[in-house]
């Protein structure tokens, strides 16, 4: 898949700010040679209009004003970023409520070829359902891009977390162009982690991935139950470039009862993670 048009989305918030995404998006985009679109979400608070409450009318217009600055404030931070990098960025604030804000986000990112968003901290709503959003309802895949991550002391190698599974398979099309450019690839399995008859094995994947003419090894990680946490030690102790994976496997329902390798991923992985579903 070639990069030709990125979309970053944000949602302005009381947190820190997202600059691991911000440097991420401009620098892909630079380094591809694209179209960066940024779409930065501000949640807004409805008004209630009853009589008697316009001290909480008040309030309400006080957080939705603080919000939209908090918007231009990512805003402005993003078209510097672009502008150092000699990045062509469009950029727009979205206001609304939770579910149509979200809604709209989605269908933006169904127009470009891929998007970056934040990796969502523990316990931050707002992030967590923004990646969810653009993993599920955008159909294009999405990187993850922690804070704190410096590409210029990471190898030339991308982890590939393989289960054999479809999704998995759709994230490693998606991931092409990124294959492409580095100087070797690391199927990792865990152990364990899957029974099923028509899951396809490591070894018989690396053949595909060696035709692209990069150097290909295949490492099966020990059982663990904690699936996540095992492969996202496993690329920080090898200095991996990114993590390639699909994203929900198991019904959203199931991960969120039982945790699960997406849910580990998404929140505490400290390398770029571009996932499909």
């Amino acid at each position: 898949m070639s990069i030709k048009t990125v979309l970053l989305a944000l949602i302005a918030g009381d947190g820190d700010k997202p600059q691991g995404a911000i440097d991420y998006a401009v620098a892909l985009a630079s380094d591809h040679g694209a179209r960066l679109s940024v779409v930065v979400g501000a949640i807004k608070v409805p008004v209630v209009v009853y009589s008697g409450v316009a001290e909480v009318q008040a309030i309400v217009t006080d957080e939705n004003d603080s919000r939209s600055q908090n918007a231009d404030d990512l805003c402005n931070s993003v078209k510097r970023a672009a502008e150092l990098n000699g990045v062509m960025a469009t950029i727009e604030t979205v206001t609304d409520a939770i579910d149509p804000l979200f809604a709209r986000i989605g269908k933006r990112a169904r127009l470009h070829d891929i998007s970056v968003c934040g990796r969502p901290r523990p316990n931050d709503v707002w992030a967590t359902e923004l990646a969810e959003t653009l993993l599920l309802s955008s159909g294009r895949p999405a990187i993850l891009a922690p804070d704190g991550f410096d590409a210029e002391r990471a190898s030339d190698s991308i982890v590939i977390a393989w289960d054999g599974s479809a999704v998995a398979a759709r994230a490693i099309g998606s991931a092409m162009d990124f294959i492409d450019r580095v100087g070797a690839v690391e199927i990792v399995s865990v152990l364990g982690d899957r029974h099923a008859d028509d899951l396809v094995a490591g070894a018989d994947l690396a053949p595909m991935l060696a035709h692209h003419g990069v150097k290909v090894t295949v490492t099966n990680l020990p059982y663990s139950r904690n699936v996540g946490k095992t492969i996202v030690e496993h690329a920080q102790n090898t200095r991996a470039r990114m993590i390639v994976m699909g994203a929900y496997a198991h019904s959203r329902l199931k991960q969120m009862v039982l945790g699960g390798t997406t849910t580990t991923l998404l929140q505490y992985s400290p390398v770029p993670v571009l996932m499909a579903h």
